[in-house]
């Protein structure tokens, strides 16, 4: 199974094995980021307009199907990672953002806040879609401590 990290320096682990910023691509890290931060499978259009706002959207597909192509090969022999359908794609992983809010759940505070290594998706500072959820997450890391000095 693959896991991502995305609290601190987006990196991927497989096996035991971690490698920082997959995969090489231009927006490789980006659409790896915003895979797994929503499970599931997305239409391709939207996710290339995201990630190449200024092209035609022949153009972006183009380079999502590029960068797509680029994530395969960087995970490997990760059987099934990357849902990459004629339409659609998405990445099945786990994330420590979703082991955050697990934790928070479950009413363990202390552990999510252990998984905190350090901003959202440090480095991936242009995409407003990275501010709005490093600004999300940034108000349950605040709720997880006032719940851990409560108590």
């Amino acid at each position: 199974m693959v896991h991502v990290r995305l609290l601190g320096e987006l990196a991927v682990q497989t096996d035991a094995r971690i490698a920082p910023l997959l995969p090489a691509h231009p927006q490789g890290p980006s659409l790896l980021a915003w895979l797994a931060l929503h499970p599931g499978e997305h239409e391709r259009g939207p996710i290339a307009a995201l990630l190449w706002p200024g092209l035609q959207p022949s153009d972006a597909r183009a380079h999502l199907r590029s960068a797509v192509w680029a994530l395969r090969r960087a995970l490997g022999p990760q059987e099934g990672a990357v849902v990459d359908g004629r339409t659609t794609v998405g990445l099945r992983c786990t994330t420590d953002l979703q082991a955050f809010a697990e934790h928070v759940a479950a009413g363990q505070p202390a552990a999510a806040l252990a998984l905190c290594r350090g901003t959202l998706l440090a480095g991936l500072d242009e995409h407003e879609w990275v501010r709005a959820a490093r600004a999300e997450h940034d108000r349950r890391v605040a709720a997880a401590r006032a719940a851990l000095e409560a108590g």
